[in-house]
């Protein structure tokens, strides 16, 4: 059986050849970075500059060192919320914003001050009126922090994190971005955007390899290491260092990991962000259309694909139910019988569940990705097709 992969949201599957390659002349070539002068410790440090080289330029950051590699988004998402509160930014009362599509990985952290530090948070629900909730919440409660995920990684919807950023900005409040589902998909410019944190996935659309992230920390903000340790540089001190990346890189980096995600960065670069997002929404959009004719798909998110400039609208995800199966069920079925692979249940996204009323059974989610094709496509409709009829027959 021929198998197709539509789980992209959760790990872009395959990785090009190039990210391999990387990985294994790192490997084969590379030793512990700024632990030795010799040749070996040497091409490893000249292999992770070059690498965060590569990435600052990708995400128009021109401080190169305030680009920290860590071990996956979470872990980046819990330096900035925990860094902040070790920075006493946070006090008993205090108050951070976020939306109603966040990840477990900024709400379990948050959850954690509050039960640790007493400060509260407030959901600005996604919708038509999202911007100008969140202004009325800014306005009622004067946040310490806002942290908005850039795109639900359940519906695909895009929040207006650009024009979040500027007015955040000018009021003076830090914005925390959780980036994992739209770096590599489209171009930006961190450097001029106002966001203060910007975290991302390596493994997604960025391509590269599972265990490392990314940390963007802006100029005027600043972070306390919530990991202490061995750095290569100052250790005739006891003091954690003051310059960045340093200050926030303590232990040996994931060299391979590293090297893997500049390959995938330089591989998106020659293809074009946009045009691997265009690609992967006609796929969307084929998709759409086809649920749209039938009435036992019940989809959630936006159904618009495009904006009137050719731009994509929203990220390649699609969730949905079946009338008759459960999103479990339905995902075992595909898996088994058709050699589908969709990912159901809660997503790690407890708050958009709640506020799709969904908490009870989830839902199958599908997320494209650039290796799909339209025949794939075609399949996972006739195979949703097969088995809708088996339930009515049955």
């Amino acid at each position: 059986m021929d198998r197709i992969y539509f789980d992209n949201a959760a790990s872009s599957f395959p990785k090009p050849k190039s990210v391999i390659d990387a990985m294994t002349e790192y490997l084969t070539t590379c030793g512990n970075p700024g632990r030795g002068a010799h040749q070996f410790a040497l091409d490893a440090a000249r292999t992770i500059f070059d690498a965060r080289e590569t990435v600052a330029e990708f995400l128009g950051i021109s401080a190169s060192e305030r680009l920290i590699f860590t071990g996956g988004c979470t872990t980046s998402l819990n330096m900035v919320l925990k860094g902040l509160a070790e920075q006493g930014v946070f006090k008993e009362g205090d108050s951070i914003l976020v939306s109603s599509r966040e990840h477990n990985s900024v709400m379990r952290p948050i959850v954690q001050l509050q039960d640790s530090l007493g400060i509260m948070y407030f959901v600005a629900p996604v919708g038509d009126n999202f911007e100008a909730d969140l202004k009325e919440l800014v306005a009622k409660h004067s946040p310490k922090l806002v942290a908005l995920t850039w795109a639900s990684n359940v519906t695909g919807e895009l929040l207006p994190v650009p024009t979040i950023a500027k007015w955040l900005k000018q009021e003076g409040i830090m914005l925390l971005v959780d980036g994992a589902q739209t770096a590599g998909k489209f171009d930006v410019h961190l450097e001029d955007s106002g966001i203060s944190f910007y975290c991302a996935s390596g493994h997604k659309g960025l391509l590269g390899p599972p265990g490392v992230g990314l940390l963007y920390l802006a100029p005027g903000v600043s972070l306390y290491p919530v990991i202490a340790g061995g750095t290569g540089s100052r250790s005739e001190s006891l003091a954690i260092p003051s310059v960045y990346p340093d200050r926030l890189e303590a232990g040996t980096l994931p060299g391979p990991a590293i090297a893997g995600l500049a390959a995938g960065v330089e591989w998106v670069k020659q293809h074009g962000s946009r045009e691997i997002l265009n690609a992967e929404l006609k796929l969307v959009e084929q998709f759409i259309n086809w649920a749209g004719q039938v009435d036992y798909i019940n989809l959630f998110g936006p159904t618009k694909t495009f904006d009137g400039d050719g731009s994509g609208a929203r990220m390649p995800i699609v969730s949905l139910t079946m009338r008759g199966l459960s999103p479990s069920d339905l995902a075992l079925v595909l898996d088994t019988e058709y050699g589908i692979a969709a990912r159901p249940g809660l997503h790690c996204s407890a708050l958009t569940h709640e506020s799709l009323s969904t908490m009870q059974t989830g839902l199958l989610r599908l997320s494209f990705g650039l290796s799909n094709t339209q025949e794939e496509v075609e399949r996972l409709c006739n195979a949703l097709e097969e088995i809708a009829s088996k339930i009515r027959v049955s």
